[in-house]
């Protein structure tokens, strides 16, 4: 989906800087019952997400597609004990662009290779079926492998498989599969489950570098209820100078779902996705987005800088948690960008904690809600440096209690340019209004970074000094069962916890 609503909630609308800044626009909100606005924004998005399906993923005329005859190449001796030290059941031959699990008898735990010594295109592979202890893997062979499939919609496509893994650890390169040149650079489409992506460079990418999601169409088995993606692990990939998102993983209308040919149509959910030790550099759009995540989600352990770079409205955040996202989001270094640090319209059970957010274009996080039956949003040891606008900007106003403890804050941009009622206070945590209901306690604010005594922030080391103000001066966060720190040091060392995302 490209239409998304991470400052567009309710009728509040926050898409340019005079709406959503109380100097030009005072303290109020829009009206929650904008009839028109949203039927406008809803029929103009639905549109858009018809457009990009038809565009991207070509789903079922890709499966429909009859099986591509596979010859096997005659391999030279070297090769052989190459493809033999690799563990390979199957080597993918050049110029083959589908390959068939049904047709080639992949079996649970079978290995299926991508030799370094030939020039892939675009690859699709289908009709992959692993077991849980004997997942299917797809790597490189004999050393990185590029695929450069200039001018196609994408590089590497899945359809219904399931326990797989595509890896780029088949040799000593960091990320041993490589992908420039097209539209999607991975994308676990239709009925894809149970898989893990690793090891995998995209850049110079047109839309999303790694995308993994089914949308609803006409196929009743894309629907809610009736396919569920599962157990997920994307980690460990370098994904940068991307036109949309570097990952878009999931759907972002989980509440009022998708209108097709045949109807409205709800997507599916996810179960069980961890979201960890990523890179994202220089992403058109979000760096990460992750929607329709109903349990277990994980969002960890990545970096993301110079993100939103082509400032879309609605489209240009650090990490995105999406319509329909519960779960955790921590330990994440988010650093420069056109939007906010981090946006959540989760389901009011998320915990954001241990993030260090720095040079935001808007709110170091914005929260809101869309779909929220949980309790409420909990934002916890977070350390926020120098918003252009507010540190924290919550407008989630019908859960019943959001929590805002340990965080530190420095510097918003919007200090000294509220009006009265408002003060230069709100630019740390702003409310929406009094309906907001919030605890706060045990927060760090200041607008001088010297203050806070951290070892070097010119160098994104905020590991505090000695002296500094926010040791031993946290709230007691013992009941979230939160270990470690940014740093991965224990969260407590001592007695007392400390303020910001480290502890001394």
């Amino acid at each position: 989906m490209i239409i998304k609503k991470e400052e567009v909630t309710s009728g509040r609308n926050l898409n340019t800087l005079s709406a959503m800044h109380p100097l030009l626009s005072p303290g109020g909100r829009r009206s929650r019952y904008d009839l028109f606005s949203l039927r406008y924004a809803f029929v103009v998005g639905k549109l858009l997400c018809l457009l990009i399906a038809f565009s991207f993923s070509c789903t079922e005329p890709e499966l429909n597609v009859s099986p591509t005859t596979i010859v096997d190449e005659e391999n030279s001796t070297e090769n052989a004990k190459i493809n033999a030290a690799c563990g390979c059941t199957y080597v993918v031959p050049a110029n083959i662009h589908r390959i068939d699990g049904n047709v080639l008898g992949i079996k649970p735990g079978d290995v299926i290779c991508l030799s370094s010594s030939i020039n892939y295109l675009n690859l699709l592979f289908v009709n992959l079926t692993g077991t849980p202890s004997k997942p299917i893997i797809i790597k490189n062979c004999g050393g990185t492998v590029n695929l450069k499939p200039f001018g196609r919609t994408f590089a590497l496509k899945t359809q219904n498989s399931k326990h797989f893994r595509i890896t780029g650890t088949g040799s000593s390169a960091t990320y041993g599969i490589r992908i420039t040149g097209t539209s999607l650079g991975v994308t676990l489409d239709y009925l894809s489950t149970n898989f893990e992506v690793d090891h995998i460079e995209v850049y110079n990418v047109n839309f999303a570098g790694i995308m993994a999601k089914t949308d609803p169409s006409c196929d009743i088995l894309t629907s809610r209820g009736k396919f569920t993606m599962k157990d997920i692990k994307i980690h460990d990939n370098y994904v940068h100078d991307t036109g949309g998102e570097a990952f878009y993983i999931g759907n972002s209308f989980f509440l009022n779902g998708v209108i097709t040919p045949c109807g409205l149509r709800l997507p599916h959910e996810i179960h069980r996705v961890e979201i960890y030790n990523n890179k994202v550099k220089n992403s058109g759009w979000e760096g990460i987005q992750l929607g329709s995540a109903t349990v277990g989600a994980s969002v960890h352990d990545n970096t993301v800088e110079n993100y939103g770079w082509k400032n879309i409205a609605n489209q240009r955040n650090g990490i995105q948690i999406g319509e329909g996202t519960g779960g955790q989001c921590f330990n994440n270094l988010i650093h420069t960008g056109v939007g906010h640090g981090i946006v959540v319209l989760g389901l009011g059970d998320n915990v954001i904690h241990d993030n260090i957010i720095v040079n935001a274009g808007f709110s170091g996080i914005f929260c809101d809600e869309r779909y929220t039956p949980g309790p409420g949003f909990k934002f916890l040891n977070n350390t926020i440096i120098n918003p252009k606008i507010d540190g924290i900007r919550i407008y989630a106003d019908l859960v019943p209690l959001n929590s805002i403890y340990n965080n530190i804050i420095v510097n918003p941009g919007s200090y000294g340019t509220y009006p009265y009622p408002r003060t230069g206070q709100d630019s740390y945590v702003y409310k929406l209004s009094k309906n907001v209901k919030l605890q706060m306690s045990n927060n760090r604010f200041t607008r001088n970074i010297a203050h806070m005594k951290f070892v070097s922030p010119s160098k994104n080391n905020y590991r505090l000094l000695a002296g500094s103000p926010a040791i031993d001066q946290g709230k007691n966060i013992k009941a979230y069962n939160i270990t470690k720190d940014f740093y991965q040091g224990a969260r407590l060392k001592g007695n007392v916890y400390d303020v910001g995302a480290c502890e001394y």
